[in-house]
């Protein structure tokens, strides 16, 4: 743990409870069990797995002492205007890989950590996205929901950090105007996250991310009170509000200094945004020519549980690549110099 001063330590003789590992059945009553576990195991501060005691109760006092909302108001309107405040040398390695959101974060940390132990380097530091309920913290993760929300909720103590009066903004905003299924531009950062289970529900021993929770536009909840005879303008509409959203969330990102994330399909679930849409916007915020944010991150990682919706996601990213290549190759000054590196994990 790099905060606070949670300690690993080998004690078979610790008072506290054994938390042994479970698997999950996919049905919400072991869901809601698994939920209750973890809230029971960060309320006593640490858990025991494999002969050792993992004690995070000051890591998650930091974390909720530092969690902050940014109102739709708030610096995250001047991405546009504002220059990165440090810059790679090359543009961000995208990587598109089938799994979910903890799972791809898990494998990037352990990447990175596994780097930086061989060039003396601090641990490493990574983002990741949650595609939050705008109106309630963790979504439906306490009643058993399953949806990439509830998944991180379930594992973490993410939970901690979203039901303090300074995350609470976030959904008082919500719930006192939704906009129509538009919600805002709000945002929470919730600082030292703990992932203490993997996605079957075992737990894992813990691991530090940062997570940005924002609600994307409900494009089913728009369309259906807009009606069809106006829906290539209320597609326009909404193309343009999840474009300004996500310019935020990737300033955010960089502002707390975190060269290495985790996006994803967002919105594309029960809230029905196109999928091609999602993946062009992150393109160009990302990986464009002159994109804004181009050189902001060294790794950044779409993890997609739905196979189809991966394969569309590719489609797209390989389909603009493919087209910065053909239009580097009309420039001689650009000739033979491609700007976007794609990795695809099978």
């Amino acid at each position: 743990m790099r905060r606070g001063s949670s300690r690993r330590t080998h004690n078979s003789e610790t008072n506290s409870p054994t938390y042994p590992n479970v698997g999950s059945r996919d049905n919400a009553a072991t869901r809601r069990r698994i939920a209750d576990e973890t809230l029971a195991a960060i309320e006593h501060g640490e858990i025991q797995l494999q002969g050792s005691t993992y004690r995070f109760r000051d890591v998650v006092s930091y974390s909720v002492d530092n969690t902050i909302f940014f109102p739709p108001d708030s610096l995250l309107a001047t991405w546009s205007t504002s220059p990165p405040a440090s810059l790679s040398t090359s543009p961000a390695q995208l990587e598109l890989c089938e799994g979910s959101t903890l799972q791809r974060a898990g494998v990037l940390l352990q990447e990175l950590n596994a780097n930086a132990a061989g060039d003396g380097g601090s641990p490493a530091r990574i983002g990741v996205l949650s595609f939050a309920s705008a109106t309630k913290p963790g979504g439906g993760f306490l009643s058993g929901a399953q949806a990439q929300e509830e998944s991180i909720a379930r594992a973490s103590t993410l939970y901690t950090s979203i039901i303090t009066p300074t995350a609470n903004q976030f959904y008082q905003l919500h719930k006192k105007d939704r906009r129509g299924g538009f919600y805002s531009h709000a945002m929470i950062f919730s600082p030292s996250v703990i992932v203490l289970r993997d996605d079957s529900g075992a737990w894992v021993p813990p691991h530090q991310i940062e997570v940005v929770t924002s609600a994307a536009v409900n494009a089913g909840v728009v369309r259906e009170r807009a009606g069809e005879s106006s829906s290539p303008d209320v597609g326009a509409r909404i193309e343009g509000v999840m474009r300004e959203r996500m310019a935020r969330i990737l300033f955010l990102f960089e502002l707390q200094g975190l060269r290495n994330i985790v996006l994803g399909s967002f919105g594309t679930g029960v809230f029905r945004n196109d999928v091609s849409m999602i993946a062009d916007i992150w393109f160009d915020l990302l990986a464009e020519d002159g994109a804004r944010f181009m050189h902001s991150f060294d790794r950044v990682v779409f993890g997609i549980i739905d196979k189809r919706t991966a394969e569309r996601f590719k489609a797209v990213f390989e389909s603009r690549i493919e087209a910065q290549k053909s239009t580097a190759w009309g420039r001689e000054s650009s000739v033979g110099t491609p700007r976007t590196v794609l990795r695809v994990v099978e």
